[in-house]
């Protein structure tokens, strides 16, 4: 076996950035670091809170423990999101379009307070909520349902008159308990 000498060549600083293509190794880590600062991050995942049972530690409270009336929010969303889907499978589409107005009109009033920054329990809060609204975009109500409901009763209902009992999440038009059509 014949020992032939193997020679490196000797490459220069140019040599080792410059590609075979007249790419430069410099452009390619240039791609690579801004497409790892313009590229959509995956959703951190939101740690599970803590929630203590009072009948268990006495009374106690902890930071992250919900107060009565975010538990109120919560449990309110939580309706919404099941009577929505209800009344899109019994075909009930008067009360599905006044569900999601209830919604629209909650979400740009009175849920404010549970979108801004002060609750230290604001991830839970958030997470509820956008996946209430969320759904809502999913099932595109303004192409899917709003079609189901005649102009007339769109009209009725939009001069007023009709109110909800956020407890069942009934509603009453003009005092009277809200019915489907024919109206």
């Amino acid at each position: 076996m014949d020992d032939q000498e193997y020679t490196i060549p000797e490459l220069n600083e140019e040599k080792i950035i410059n590609t075979a293509d007249g790419g430069s190794f410099m452009s390619f880590l240039l791609g690579g670091l801004f497409a790892n600062l313009f590229m959509p991050r995956k959703q951190k995942p939101i740690p599970m809170h803590y929630i203590p049972d009072s009948r268990l530690e006495g009374n106690r409270s902890s930071d992250h423990s919900l107060s009565e009336d975010e538990k109120d929010f919560l449990s309110l969303v939580w309706s919404f999101e099941k009577e929505i889907k209800k009344a899109e499978k019994e075909g009930k589409w008067v009360r599905l379009y006044c569900l999601l107005q209830a919604v629209r009109h909650l979400n740009e009033n009175q849920w404010e307070k549970y979108i801004d920054d002060s609750f230290d329990t604001k991830e839970i809060l958030d997470e509820n909520l956008l996946a209430l609204l969320n759904y809502i975009l999913e099932i595109k109500p303004e192409s899917n349902y709003w079609p189901k409901v005649t102009q007339r009763v769109k009209d009725d209902l939009e001069k007023g008159g009709l109110n909800i009992e956020l407890d069942d999440l009934s509603f009453t038009f003009h005092g009277k308990p809200l019915t489907e059509e024919p109206w």
